[in-house]
């Protein structure tokens, strides 16, 4: 009887480092998908879950043993080592290039941080996790804030971008607000009126200079229902 209570509190153990794993995962994942990155909080979790998986078979499913005089020995940080590596590849896929440009670096350096909670989380180690896990918000959070205030002019280099915007045409005050609000450097700006089987659409054609990286352009759109499609490129002149 002694043997299975052991065997459940086990068992239970894993399960509550698992959980925990989605749980700090969850905090990273919920301000890249709130920011629209790349990589979001799917992404963030499983990743985590993985790692944390992998940690735990290296230290449980993988026993010394001897049979018929051959001895083998238990080595947890075999796989530990080849999670690092994995993610890597992972973080590959969330980097992008456009022109001058490179995206998705701090998502990829997201996604790793977020394989070493989940392998905190595998050994137990639910303070280390914690802790990397809510400086990581600290970082995400703030240090985005201190950028775009006091470095932003610094750190991005100002582009020519073409803009081209659909909607209703019931919509073109909003259209019209919208544009003034966020880009101070118009260049040049067209507005034609087009009929299809929905209705008649204002599409506006632009072309501004900003400091902002093309994603933090695009989600001034982003949450904007009215707006039916837009199209954004990079001029190189």
């Amino acid at each position: 009887m002694a043997d299975y209570t052991n065997f459940i509190d086990f068992e239970y153990s894993l399960l509550i480092r698992i959980a925990a794993s989605i749980f700090f995962a969850f905090l990273l994942g919920v301000e890249r998908e709130v920011t629209g990155k790349f990589a979001g909080l799917r992404t963030h979790i499983l990743v985590s879950v993985g790692a944390c998986v992998f940690t735990l078979l290296s230290l449980y499913g993988f026993k010394m043993h001897i049979t018929e005089g051959i001895s083998g020995v238990n080595d947890p940080a075999r796989i530990a080592a080849q999670i690092i590596t994995g993610i890597g590849f992972i973080g590959a896929g969330t980097v992008m290039r456009h022109g001058n440009n490179i995206f998705g670096i701090t998502t990829a350096a997201t996604l790793w941080v977020c394989a070493a909670i989940g392998m905190a989380c595998g050994t137990g180690m639910f303070d280390i996790a914690a802790s990397a896990s809510i400086f990581s918000l600290v970082v995400l959070v703030l240090i985005r804030r201190f950028e775009r205030r006091f470095l932003s002019s610094k750190t991005y280099e100002s582009k020519t971008l073409e803009l081209k915007l659909s909607a209703p045409v019931s919509y073109l005050n909003e259209m019209a607000e919208l544009v003034d609000k966020n880009f101070n450097k118009i260049q040049k700006i067209e507005r034609k009126i087009t009929n299809n089987d929905k209705g008649s659409y204002i599409v506006i054609k632009l072309r501004v200079i900003s400091d902002c990286p093309i994603p933090d352009v695009n989600n001034v759109f982003k949450d904007k229902d009215f707006i039916e499609k837009v199209e954004i490129q990079e001029i190189y002149e």
